[in-house]
């Protein structure tokens, strides 16, 4: 206010006296500002800085201006403009209602016993009228156990153990108790809820008040004024998430034996990166021995939401649940009620007739039983799936071979899903040839004719069908390249560890999903990495003589190829202790050595062609980093501490085409 009024004075006046007072005052306030800005944020707490969603909130308006409101939702129907949030919340509560009705998806009656008027028990209906299904049948084939599984009765020690992990923050339903009251109370609320599961269980009911949610709708992309495009996230009460864990943690202990090892969703030790290396490894092998591979990316449309129950039920049968607990379970999925909420405004009540609630706890486990017998329908094809993303995907020495075979289990897939109540968006699948060849090539996909594509993205990794991935590590460059932007604007506000704190969160942090796909990019894409990671060393400790690598010893760190040659001795750890996943098992092979020789190794080493497909590829470049790691780091006792110990660790003549140089008509060199 005083440079304000010292400011309209000079206006008035305009003498040398009044321009002297406003310019003090003005620079007063300047370094004022400064000096408030800066305490703010050497006082930001540490876990508003590391979680993404609250790094935004808290830094981003001192950068930039351009805000974007996320709570106010403005809808476009048939050319009327909603903006209020009770209407609002009421025209996206009436598309997630109807939003499978518009899938158009088949009845199959002629797929289930319909003389079950006799049968009362709603568990005994469902395992009868499904039980000549063809994947009820396939499963049955498939599945020998020895005796069924039952839920337990829950002890005290088991939910306590669970409200003291409780995250005191996690959301929860209007009305419903918060989760840092139960967290605050567990001793005396522990009790509550363990005599309530129990009677719960043995009277095979789940509790009705803990079947409500709150729907929270996610935009996902495109137009934010169409209903369409927003995804429906359950707030469900925070006893029944509890209630959901302890049952998940039992269902686990019996159905993990059955799952496919290529299922790689919402599963403990497997991730998209998992899912990836099975597909580019088999394909880096067939291109080496110069054959082609192709696969069929297939698009389901809410794959959640159409899941039946009564198919469900007696798919969970046939692996072999119980009936007392599969009337626990369906009691569980069905009376479900679910509204829209939009800030302080709710939508009427709706029943959730078909799928699981996204954003429970149970959904994801219940999802990969139901799809699991897909991957026992595959012929000639492997697969590659995360969640409702899947991948038929072959290799072949004969191009017609390979499409006829792609096109043979994508016509067994589609049969799949319609006898499986789901509903495939032929307009979103693709196909992708690799291998040398004159021609375009397309698939018939039921009764569509597909084209292939030259470049697609596949479980958020951009690849073309040469298995390189240049577009996706500058797409990446360019994300970090803001973030990196951004930390130049506030930097001389922050000190050295806030600042490093940043460049480790939000921009090394571009490069950390699914590396082991993409390490293999070239020196190009490597150079672009190490260009914009020597940025963000010399803006952190605003140190412009130093070079990129005596800036590394500085950070104590290592380059971001360096670091991905780190994962993939990780992962190469745990296959060597037995802690991985049958994936990286069939590709890193252990050697079975019972007398000593001059060169000691632990896996196996694989025969190759070619630079392209052959050196590049974990197979050969695995076991090759495996030999130069000292013995010191190989002898780690577990797997946090080899990680604590191959952290800094530098690999000396690394074998990989980035780290030796290329000399014209020779070829590389060390």
């Amino acid at each position: 206010m005083k440079r304000s009024q010292l400011k309209s004075k000079y206006i008035r006046k305009k003498s040398a006296e009044s321009l002297k007072k406003y310019r003090k005052q003005k620079n007063y306030c300047s370094r004022l500002y400064k000096k408030e800005r800066k305490r703010y944020y050497n006082n930001l707490n540490v876990s508003d800085i590391i979680d993404n969603k609250k790094f935004w909130k808290n830094v981003q308006p001192f950068f930039s201006e351009k805000k974007k409101c996320i709570n106010k939702i403005t809808l476009v129907n048939e050319g009327d403009v909603i903006s209020d949030d009770a209407l609002v919340a009421e025209e996206i509560n009436n598309f997630f209602e109807n939003a499978t009705n518009s899938l158009d998806i088949k009845d199959n009656q002629y797929l289930k016993n319909i003389d079950s008027d006799h049968i009362n028990d709603t568990v005994d209906k469902a395992i009868y009228e499904y039980q000549n299904h063809p994947s009820i049948l396939l499963i049955n084939s498939k599945v020998s156990y020895l005796e069924r599984f039952s839920f337990t009765e829950v002890s005290l020690c088991e939910i306590l153990l669970e409200l003291k992990v409780l995250d005191a923050n996690k959301s929860f339903t209007f009305e419903s108790i918060p989760p840092k009251v139960l967290k605050n109370s567990y001793q005396s609320s522990g009790i509550i809820i363990q005599n309530l599961f129990n009677d719960s269980l043995n009277q095979c009911e789940f509790p009705q008040e803990l079947k409500v949610a709150d729907i929270t709708p996610i935009f996902k992309k495109d137009d934010p004024t169409k209903a369409k495009n927003y995804r429906p996230i359950s707030i469900l009460p925070v006893v029944s998430k509890l209630f959901e864990k302890i049952m998940q943690k039992q269902l686990n202990t019996h159905i993990d034996a059955f799952l496919s090892p290529y299922l790689c969703g919402y599963r403990k030790g497997f991730s998209t990166q998992q899912a990836l290396i099975s597909l580019t490894e088999k394909w880096r092998r067939n291109l080496d021995n110069k054959g082609y591979c192709g696969g069929i990316l297939m698009d389901l449309s809410k794959a959640f939401d159409t899941i039946n129950h009564d198919l469900l039920i007696a798919k969970l049968y046939s692996y072999g649940f119980s009936k007392i607990s599969l009337k626990f379970i369906k009691s569980y999925l069905t009376n479900r009620w679910q509204r829209t909420k939009i800030n302080k405004s709710f939508s009427t009540w709706t029943e959730l007739m078909l799928g699981v609630p996204q954003g429970s706890v149970l959904g994801p486990i219940l999802f990969n039983i139901y799809i699991n017998d897909l991957f026992y329908l595959t012929e000639e094809t492997d697969v590659c799936n995360y969640a409702d993303d899947t991948t038929f995907h072959a290799c072949d020495t004969d191009l017609n071979g390979l499409i006829l075979r792609l096109e043979h289990d994508s016509k067994l897939a589609i049969e799949w899903f319609e006898n499986n109540y789901m509903k495939l968006n032929e307009s979103k699948c693709h196909l992708l040839i690799s291998g040398h060849k004159h021609e375009s090539m397309f698939a018939m996909i039921g009764p569509s004719q597909i084209w292939e594509t030259y470049e697609q993205k596949l479980l958020g990794v951009i690849m073309d069908h040469n298995l390189k991935f240049e577009n996706y590590i500058l797409s990446q460059c360019k994300k970090a390249g803001q973030k990196l932007s951004a930390l130049s604007r506030i930097c001389k506000f922050l000190n050295t560890d806030r600042k490093r704190l940043i460049m480790k969160s939000f921009i090394e942090s571009q490069f950390s999903y699914c590396p082991l796909v993409w390490m293999f990019s070239g020196k190009f894409s490597n150079n672009r990495i190490n260009h914009l990671h020597e940025r963000a060393l010399r803006i952190v400790y605003n140190d412009y003589r130093l070079s990129f690598e005596e800036l590394l010893q500085k950070d104590r760190s290592v380059c971001i190829h360096h670091r991905n040659i780190h994962f993939l001795a990780i992962e190469m750890f745990k296959v060597l202790k037995g802690l991985s996943s049958q994936i990286l098992n069939d590709i890193f092979s252990l050697r079975n050595i019972e007398y000593n020789i001059r060169s000691q190794t632990d896996f196996s080493s694989s025969v190759v062609h070619s630079v392209k497909y052959g050196h590049n590829s974990l197979r050969y470049f695995g076991p090759k980093i495996w030999n130069i790691i000292p013995d010191d780091i190989k002898n780690a006792s577990n797997v946090l501490d080899f990680k604590r110990r191959i952290k800094c660790w530098v690999p000396d003549e690394c074998p990989c085409t980035i780290c030796r140089e290329y000399v014209f008509n020779v070829g590389f060199i060390n």
